[in-house]
């Protein structure tokens, strides 16, 4: 999943997703084809959603290019974003992000570099994570310091954060949750809460390969926790439209201060070798 705002932050999905000690295990029925993410490069606006509740921030603007690519040994995520926030005291935070992740096909194996910069404070993370089928994860970062940190079983990264979501929209189920890790900070995995629901809204008016563009779509409601919280309310929310080849048109972000709106202006095919 996508890089998403944490609070006053910006980090990855979302990434995004994307993208959290029960994991709920959603299979396809019998006969069914597995849905899967297709590679491809999607450009997004971003700005202060007209529904944001007053706060203190009062405008924002940004644009944000997310890459999924599939090579003979896995995928390769890059996604960049520069963004400007307002505040209503006549301030600005200025913030530039980069990502790269790479996961297996299998998405037992992720290896991630991430860099962000606001108002010339600089941060980086870079390591790498290894799960089993069922059983114990580990991430382990080199930077900004050597450390391991433990993973829920069956924590789920990146492309397979996706792909979970692709598959519990095509089995007909309507809610799931599972724990996901990108590796964007080092704040740790998340659980993740989702809701599927029918899409009512179509895709009139997007920019982009109409190859890409023209598949089935769902409503998906995400709700993101901290793993160590004992609230019951989530950290932040996003609410977007999901296409069965993964494609996302539309995120809203939302948290109790603020809300943006990322919405898509063009996708693309991106490189998808097919190796035996």
């Amino acid at each position: 999943m996508p890089y998403v705002l944490k609070n006053e932050n910006i980090s990855r999905l979302k990434s995004g997703i994307a993208a959290a000690s029960c994991l709920l295990v959603l299979a396809l029925p019998a006969g069914e084809a597995r849905a899967d993410m297709v590679p491809h490069q999607a450009i997004y606006d971003m700005k202060l959603s007209s529904t944001s509740p007053n706060s203190r921030f009062n405008g924002l603007k940004g644009a944000a290019v997310s890459q999924v690519e599939r090579t003979c040994e896995g995928w390769v995520v890059t996604e960049q974003i520069v963004m400007t926030m307002l505040t209503v005291a006549g301030g600005a935070i200025e913030r530039e992000m980069n990502f790269k992740a790479r996961e297996s096909l299998d998405g037992r194996t992720y290896f991630f570099e991430s860099v962000s910069v606001t108002n010339g404070d600089r941060k980086e993370y870079s390591g790498s994570a290894r799960r089993k089928e069922s059983g114990p994860a580990e991430a382990e970062f080199v930077t900004p310091r050597p450390f391991e940190m433990p993973l829920p079983d069956g924590t789920r990264f990146y492309i397979s954060t996706t792909n979970w979501l692709l598959d519990l929209a095509t089995s007909g189920k309507r809610t799931g949750q599972t724990y996901s890790f990108d590796g964007t900070d080092d704040e740790g995995p998340q659980k993740i809460t989702a809701f599927i629901l029918p899409d009512k809204s179509g895709g009139e008016g997007l920019s982009g390969d109409k190859k890409l563009l023209d598949h089935k779509a769902w409503k998906v409601r995400m709700a993101f926790f901290k793993l160590d919280g004992q609230e019951s309310k989530p950290e932040f929310e996003i609410s977007l439209r999901l296409l069965e080849n993964g494609v996302i048109t539309h995120f809203e972000l939302i948290f109790d201060d603020l809300i943006v709106d990322q919405i898509l202006q063009d996708v693309l095919p991106a490189k998808d070798e097919r190796c035996s």
